[in-house]
């Protein structure tokens, strides 16, 4: 009897490609996928730990898995990703403490377990004829191919891990420390891609720039003879413009470690797309400082000037931490103040939570009210409603091309060169390809046009 499976993925663009290897090892095990979960035999649950937030919209979830199991009682449900720190069944001796906490979970695998997978299931599911899976064995699950979301776009891990501590990140110790994936892999990836007719990559890490000189990579001989890994492999994958690749994107970057030898590239590089995602997290020197950010805002907004020197017109957009320990609103009024200096394309600002097993948490106070944090989300929301409007005007008029998403009762959504979502009327379905598109209506959020 054939059994599906549903996987529900919660979190960033890192957590979306892991999902895609998930599919693959699924898949060749003989699972089917299903967009229904009433409909599945296994329902996984890729997480996202980075706010506290994010494991308590999964722990709300297993309400529904109890009504599931009383219409399919062999039902198994398992979570990975970032909320995991041990492998493990509710069979095991030493179990992650997700298993403890709650009943309904019966596996949980750290992503980096996933070629372990098939051998959990079979333990579950005994009854079950696991297929022959190819990638069982391996040590690296980079090596597992991953079943590509889109055929025009794809999202190629780089690494994994951070070293960079920031006090309010579970990321070092849910995903360990930093390490870079051989660059010839990475390469191999990109072409099989391109070849198969992948018109975007977007380079994935916890912070690409860092790629191939963590503790980890310097402890290897890997990457000693390149003097910035990074820049180079941006050169090897741009070499694939000759084999159709169109656009290349990276994502994310800790501005420490933005150089300008990346710099030159992001304006030498035929396929680089003019856009950076370029976290500051706080305006203020002393908020930066406490966590662990290792720059201050003048040396953020002398980064900015180099890339906009050497990459005119380029988008860059940015995350901000409003109310972390002991934000003042003087603290917070640097952030405006930075904001209003900068004017990011863009702008994705949180409210400070607490995240157990951070530095913050443990050695910090969150004496910010609830309300004031509040507050001051809305008043930086107004800033950037208003800058990204302006922002947006200047493309009023301007042909972009657009490398269509989705199309759905006759509009068409995509991105533009500088990330920009760009939607248009269509009478056919462009999904997956490169179009022309006239800037009609400029809004606050996205660009809205029409077919050249």
């Amino acid at each position: 009897m054939s059994r599906n499976y549903y996987i529900q993925t919660l979190g960033c663009q890192m957590n979306y490609s892991d999902s895609e290897r998930i599919d693959a090892v699924l898949q060749n095990i003989g699972l089917n996928k299903t967009d229904n979960i009433n409909e599945a035999d296994m329902i996984l649950f890729n997480t996202c730990s980075i706010k506290q937030k994010a494991e308590d919209k999964v722990f709300g979830l297993m309400n529904k898995i109890t009504q599931l199991r009383r219409e399919r009682p062999h039902l198994i449900t398992g979570i990975t990703g970032c909320m995991i720190r041990k492998t493990s069944t509710r069979e095991s001796e030493q179990r992650d403490s997700i298993i403890k906490r709650i009943s309904e979970v019966d596996m949980v695998f750290r992503i980096e377990d996933l070629p372990k997978l098939p051998s959990i299931v079979n333990t579950l599911w005994p009854d079950f004829e696991i297929s022959e899976l190819i990638e069982g064995n391996l040590d690296n699950y980079f090596q597992i191919n991953p079943v590509y979301t889109s055929k025009a776009q794809a999202f190629v891990p780089i690494g994994t891990g951070c070293d960079n501590f920031c006090t309010y990140c579970i990321v070092p110790y849910s995903r360990h420390r930093e390490k870079s994936r051989p660059m010839a892999d990475i390469v191999k990836e990109c072409e099989n891609l391109v070849d198969n007719g992948c018109l975007e990559i977007t380079l994935l890490g916890q912070n690409v720039n860092s790629y191939g000189i963590s503790d980890h990579d310097k402890k290897t001989s890997t990457f000693a003879k390149i003097e910035n890994p990074f820049v180079e492999l941006l050169r090897h994958v741009d070499q694939l413009k000759s084999r159709g690749l169109k656009r290349l994107r990276f994502t994310s970057n800790h501005p420490k470690d933005i150089s300008d030898e990346l710099i030159d590239a992001m304006a030498e590089l035929e396929t680089l797309m003019p856009y950076l995602h370029l976290p500051v997290q706080s305006g203020n020197d002393d908020i930066l400082k406490k966590m662990n950010r290792n720059y201050t805002a003048d040396w953020y907004r002398e980064v900015v000037k180099k890339l906009r020197d050497k990459v005119p017109g380029i988008s860059i957009t940015t995350d901000i931490i409003v109310g972390f320990c002991s934000e003042t609103e003087e603290h917070f009024q640097d952030s405006i103040n930075l904001y209003k200096d900068i004017k990011w394309d863009m702008c994705y600002h949180s409210q400070y939570s607490e995240r157990k097993g951070t530095f913050a948490f443990k050695n910090l106070e969150d004496d910010v009210s609830h309300e004031e944090k509040k507050d001051r989300w809305h008043r930086l929301n107004e800033v950037l409603k208003t800058i990204a409007r302006e922002n947006n005007q200047k493309f009023k008029g301007q042909v972009v091309e657009v490398l269509v998403e989705k199309c759905r009762k006759g509009i068409c959504e995509g991105r533009s060169e500088h990330f920009k979502t760009c939607t248009f009327e269509s009478k056919e379905d462009l999904t997956g390809q490169l179009v022309k598109m006239k800037v009609v209506n400029p809004r606050e959020w996205l660009l809205e046009g029409e077919l050249v």
